[in-house]
C-alpha cells in the first residue's frame, strides 16, 4: 500500500471510530465527513471551513490534514499549520478548565516512579491499576440530596422503623461502551448499573430505608448518519432488571425490554422510552409483584431543555390510570466547574421507590449532582 493511501486509511479510521461513540454528533459535520469519504474533497473542504470557523475544534484538525496532503487544495503548510494549532489550542483550553486535570497528573506519576516491567504486557497492566485507564462514563444523572422532603402521607414500614419525612437521597449510575459498529450501523454496545438509595441519615439508626439496583444491557443506534435526522437523533433497545435485594414479601423484582427514542426539536430534547415485562417467562407468570406494571405503567415521556448553564429536565409517567407520576429537575454549575451542579429535584405520585411502588408521594429534594 503506497505511503499516502496507508495515510489517508489512517485518518478515515481515526474518526469512524471517534464518531460512532458520539450519539449526538453535529449533522452539519456527518455531512461533512460524508463528503470526505466520498472523496469529494472541494465540497468537504468547505463545510469544513465553515464548520471550523465557528469553533469545531475536530473540522479544525481535518483542514489542517487536508492542507498538509493537497486534498481539495494545493499543499499548503502554512494554513495547515494554522488549523492544526486552532484545533490544539481549541481542545487545550477545554481541557485546562477541567477539574479533574491536575489528578490525571498525580495519577501519571505515580505510574512514572514505578520501576517498570521489560515486558510489554506487564508495563500494561500496571499502568492500568495505578492510573485507572477504562472507559467508565456517567449513564443516568449521579446525584446526592442531603435534604430529601416528603410532604404527605408515610413510607411502607418494612424495617420496624418509623422512617421520617426528612431523608437523604443519592443515585450512582455508570456505564461501559465495549464495542460499537458490528452491524455496519454505528450502533454502539453498552452494560450499565444504576443504584438508587432513600437514606435515613436523621433518624435514630440512620438506616437505609430502601435501595434499588438496576442492571442492564443495550444498544444504541444513532441517527445522525442518516438523512432523515433532523428530529430523530437516536434509538436504543435494552434488557434491564431492577430490585430492590430482598426477599420474601418485602421484595421488589422485575425483568423488561425497552425502547428508547431521542428526539430533538430546537433546544428541546425529548426521550419516548416503552417497556414490556418478561418475567418468569418459564413459568409463563409474574411470581413477584403482579401488580407493579399497574403503577409504572409501560414507558415514559422526557423533556430537557438546556438554556444557557441552565438545564431542566420534566419527566411524564402514565398508565392512563389515577396512578401516574411526574418528576421534574433542574441543575446549574457551581463554583464555574464543569463537574459539580446544583440540584434541585421533585416528585409527586406512583413508583418513586420499588417498596412504596403503589404508595403515592410528594417529594422535594436539594443537593448536587456530578453530571447531567
Amino acid at each position: 500500500m503506497e505511503v499516502g493511501k496507508f495515510k489517508n486509511l489512517k485518518i478515515l479510521i481515526l474518526f469512524y471510530l471517534l464518531f460512532t461513540t458520539n450519539l449526538f454528533s453535529s449533522v452539519e459535520f456527518q455531512d461533512a465527513y460524508k463528503s470526505y469519504k466520498a472523496d469529494d474533497f472541494k465540497k468537504s473542504l468547505e463545510m469544513f471551513l465553515e464548520l471550523a470557523e465557528v469553533g469545531d475544534y475536530d473540522a479544525a484538525y481535518i483542514l489542517g490534514y487536508m492542507y498538509e496532503h493537497g486534498e481539495g487544495c494545493d499543499i499548503d503548510m502554512s494554513q495547515s499549520a494554522k488549523w492544526y494549532k486552532v484545533s490544539s489550542k481549541g481542545y487545550y483550553n477545554q481541557l485546562k478548565y477541567n477539574q479533574t486535570r491536575d489528578v490525571d497528573k498525580n495519577q501519571r506519576k505515580i505510574y512514572e516512579s514505578i520501576k517498570k516491567s521489560k515486558d510489554t504486557d506487564t508495563r500494561d497492566t500496571i499502568r492500568q491499576y495505578t492510573q485507572s485507564l477504562y472507559n467508565i462514563k456517567a449513564h443516568k444523572e449521579n446525584y446526592f440530596l442531603p435534604i430529601s422532603y416528603r410532604f404527605n402521607g408515610t413510607y411502607e414500614d418494612t424495617n420496624k422503623h418509623q422512617a421520617r419525612d426528612v431523608e437523604t437521597e443519592f443515585q450512582v449510575s455508570l456505564k461501559f461502551d465495549f464495542t460499537s459498529n458490528l452491524l455496519g450501523l454505528d450502533e454502539i454496545y453498552s452494560v450499565a448499573y444504576t443504584q438508587l438509595a432513600f437514606w435515613q441519615l436523621y433518624s435514630d439508626s440512620a438506616y437505609f430505608r430502601e435501595t434499588n439496583y438496576n442492571p442492564e444491557f443495550f444498544i444504541t443506534f444513532p441517527m445522525s448518519t442518516t438523512e432523515n435526522s433532523d428530529f430523530l437523533k437516536g434509538i436504543r433497545v435494552a434488557f434491564e432488571h431492577e430490585s430492590n435485594g430482598r426477599g420474601g414479601k418485602e421484595e421488589r423484582s422485575w425483568n423488561f425490554v425497552s425502547s428508547s427514542f431521542f428526539f430533538q426539536y430546537k433546544i428541546i430534547f425529548s426521550e419516548l422510552k416503552l417497556w414490556y415485562r418478561v418475567d418468569n417467562l418459564r413459568s409463563k407468570s409474574y411470581d413477584y409483584n403482579p401488580e407493579l406494571i399497574d403503577y409504572l405503567g409501560y414507558g415514559y415521556l422526557k423533556f430537557l431543555v438546556p438554556y444557557k448553564k441552565h438545564l431542566f429536565e420534566l419527566k411524564l409517567r402514565h398508565n392512563f390510570s389515577d396512578s401516574g407520576a411526574i418528576e421534574a429537575s433542574y441543575t446549574y454549575p457551581l463554583f464555574e466547574r464543569k463537574d459539580l451542579f446544583l440540584y434541585l429535584k421533585g416528585f409527586s405520585g406512583y413508583g418513586e421507590s420499588l417498596i412504596d411502588y403503589d404508595n403515592k408521594v410528594n417529594k422535594v429534594g436539594v443537593g448536587f449532582s456530578i453530571s447531567r
